[in-house]
């Protein structure tokens, strides 16, 4: 089992909150862009249609994979620290 009281356990849950907004924030900016106006353009063969390029689904696809990896990643290092096994009686008197 692992010691939840280490430093490097302390320190892979803060990493995990850190990567988490980054992916977090990223996706929703690609998102965001592959959904605003800059990425639609029309296309007239038969008639005037607005449509999206398969760059900007692609944008927009790693965007919401990005967006829910970072979800997943906050709520792995919420838990993390709040589930964390409380010191046994051995530790706490040696501290």
């Amino acid at each position: 089992m692992a010691d939840t009281h280490s430093r490097g356990y302390l320190l892979a849950a803060r990493w995990m909150v850190w990567c988490g907004i980054l992916l977090f924030v990223l996706g929703l900016a690609g998102l965001a862009g592959s959904h605003s106006d800059g990425a639609m353009s029309w296309a007239c063969e038969p008639t005037c249609r607005r449509v999206r390029s398969g760059l900007w689904n692609s944008v927009g696809t790693a965007g919401a994979l990005s967006t829910v990896t970072g979800v997943a990643l906050l709520v792995a290092a919420f838990l993390m620290v709040m589930l964390r096994r409380p010191r046994s009686e051995g530790e706490s008197a040696g501290r």
